[in-house]
């Protein structure tokens, strides 16, 4: 059974770009444990005599085949005093 350190935990929290307070330290320590215990549970499983899979569902193709299809017709659109180079002047959002 592994049993993960709060040095282990800062380093996935360091690998994820966040910071932790002592407090989520703790908690997140006790949390990932768990997980992990969890898992290790699944490796005493005899699996030899099962095969391999990628996906349960039996779909070959889930992407939709790419169809260009014409765009806006600016010439239609009823406010163009709001176009610059052919392109929607909009309010700014992010500053």
């Amino acid at each position: 059974m592994t049993n993960l350190t709060q040095k282990d935990v800062l380093k996935v929290a360091d690998l994820i770009k966040i910071r932790l307070e002592i407090s989520e330290i703790e908690k997140y320590q006790k949390q990932l444990n768990t997980v992990i215990s969890s898992v290790d549970v699944l490796k005493e499983l005899n699996t030899d005599k099962i095969n391999q899979t990628s996906q349960t569902h039996g779909l070959k193709n889930v992407i939709a085949e790419d169809i260009a299809e014409a765009g806006l017709d600016i010439n239609k659109y009823p406010n163009r005093k709001n176009l610059k180079n052919n392109y929607f002047i909009v309010n700014r959002v992010i500053k």
